[in-house]
């Protein structure tokens, strides 16, 4: 019997490039929309509190909430599902079950993301990935109809939650002695988020980094009240990633172009008018209130961020097989390739950039200035991927992490034939 330390990773050869394209341009993406958040306490990117509200920024954060904000988490999501099916294809050439190893590989990455948390960023997805990546294996087993019925249903999850939340505070309200409860339980919120805020400037501004640090830990923790409303949505699309592998979406290109085109002319209408109605909604929407504003953002979020999504598959997968800015796209492969450590490196710069330990620039870098400098970091990835990867097989948090799986030293430079 083959033991788990008998299990390989899959040889570079074996990499399907246009995954490794995808991947890119989701970190692209991710960066993107990460941007003001790096820059900017959790709560400001509540409709209650604005920094710059003149028209060029105005209209750049709406293109952001439009075409980015929801939609590039998602893409990684689906592409962590699918290569959690290809790591289980190691098993079908006559290996040992790998679900202990991916377990291992899951346990690692967390270890992963709680660091990142505690010294560099509170808005890590890492941590959640793992833990909905630990719930995703238990689902290896189930049919393909199966894996659908409940991806949709972690995707109405949050919005039921939420309405059912809504509706008793409505009711509540028609009382009006627990009418007068809830308005000063939201003035006392709103006064915490105000004194949080405040807080936070001072803090990443000037702040040392231990004091940095805990404040991070204090944003952190109002992120992860929010877990139950938002990332049900990441386990969802875990599951179609699985269900895409199972049905050999990406066997070819062209094959994977039949299939999503049908999913491109489902989405468009939906994605469009969700994403339309997204932005109307952030705009008069406060995340301190439980009201219908507020499902609607959530509903138009969690259905209009996965359905555009579909469309970018399909656009991207068809500029990929077009051939279009074919040195580009190979730049945007090796970036993809390194995603972990480019995604880690993202959070490295930025913060170093805007912290006080680094050049201090909090808070200072409004929306249209920082996709210009989102670029710029990007472009930087971008050559810096194709050069580490001419020499070596990994990038190095990728190495590092796949040490850790397979609990060997993995071979990190290139062989020069």
């Amino acid at each position: 019997m083959e033991t788990a330390t008998n299990i390989k990773p899959l040889r570079g050869k074996e990499r399907m490039e246009i995954l490794d394209f995808l991947r890119g341009l989701a970190i692209f993406g991710i960066l993107l929309v990460n941007m003001s958040f790096f820059n900017s306490p959790f709560f400001m990117h509540s409709g209650d509190y604005v920094l710059w509200d003149d028209l060029p920024n105005k209209l750049t954060q709406y293109i952001i909430w439009f075409f980015w904000e929801g939609k590039f988490y998602p893409l990684f999501a689906v592409l962590f599902g699918l290569g959690f099916y290809f790591f289980l294809q190691k098993a079908e050439d006559g290996l040992r079950p790998v679900l202990f190893r991916y377990r291992m590989r899951l346990l690692y990455l967390l270890i992963f993301g709680i660091l990142h948390v505690v010294f560099f960023w509170h808005g890590d997805i890492l941590v959640f990935y793992a833990l909905f990546g630990f719930v995703m294996t238990w689902f290896h087993k189930r049919s393909d109809k199966t894996l659908i019925v409940w991806a949709i249903i972690f995707i109405i999850l949050p919005i039921i939650i939420i309405a059912a939340l809504v509706g008793v505070i409505n009711l509540a309200m028609q009382i009006p002695e627990a009418a007068e409860g809830i308005e000063a339980g939201f003035r006392e919120q709103n006064r915490f988020i105000q004194e949080t805020i405040d807080r936070a400037f001072l803090v990443y501004s000037t702040g040392s980094f231990s004091e940095i640090m805990r404040m991070r830990l204090t944003e952190y923790s109002m992120v992860v009240n929010g877990v139950l409303f938002v990332f049900p949505n990441v386990m969802s699309l875990f599951l179609v990633g699985i269900v895409l592998g199972r049905k050999k979406v990406f066997k070819d290109i062209p094959n994977a172009l039949s299939v999503l085109k049908k999913f491109f002319w489902w989405c468009l209408p939906v994605g469009v008018i969700l994403s339309t109605t997204y932005v109307y909604s952030m705009e008069i929407t406060s995340y301190t209130s439980l009201n219908w504003h507020m499902l609607l953002m959530v509903a138009s979020s969690l259905i209009g961020g996965p359905a555009m999504m579909f469309v970018y598959l399909y656009l991207f997968t068809l500029l990929y097989h077009k051939g279009f800015f074919g040195k580009v796209t190979q730049a945007i492969s090796k970036t993809g390739r390194m995603a972990f450590t480019n995604y880690l490196t993202q959070t490295i710069i930025c913060t170093t950039i805007f912290y006080s330990y680094g050049l201090g620039l909090y808070g200072r870098v409004n929306y249209w200035q920082g996709i210009l400098l989102a670029i710029a970091i990007y472009g930087l990835q971008l050559l810096w991927s194709h050069y580490w990867l001419r020499n070596y097989r990994f990038g190095p948090f990728e190495w590092l992490w796949r040490s850790m799986t397979y609990a060997r030293w993995q071979p990190l430079k290139r062989q020069r034939e």
